[in-house]
């Protein structure tokens, strides 16, 4: 189940950080503080890390278990799952980086 939380839910949580943080921007912009933005980033990091993590840890766990019949299946999935999951958490982090350099409010 934590592949599949890594595989299916990471990407889905970076492209939600995309459109929270953006629609955070308003707000953020209203009241002249970018800590709303941040904060955002910083969860959605967060979440998107915790799901790599679990799909490590899936990877440690497949490779103690011995069943031979999804064996195969998991020697594909879970590097899979692992890469998706640290791409999302790298994406999160990118979309994270312009909110340091740039205003989001032209005053």
């Amino acid at each position: 189940m934590r592949i599949w939380i890594a595989l299916l839910v990471a990407p889905v949580l970076a492209l939600t950080d995309q459109s929270v943080a953006y629609a955070v921007v308003g707000w953020a912009c209203a009241h002249q503080s970018a800590y709303a933005i941040h904060l955002v980033h910083l969860i959605f990091l967060g979440a998107t890390s915790a799901c790599a993590v679990m799909a490590w840890q899936a990877r440690h766990h497949a490779a103690r278990s011995n069943a031979t019949a999804d064996a195969s299946e998991r020697d594909f999935l879970v590097p899979l799952a692992t890469a998706s999951a640290s791409l999302s958490a790298l994406t999160v982090a990118a979309m994270w980086i312009p909110t340091w350099l740039i205003t989001s409010c032209i005053a």
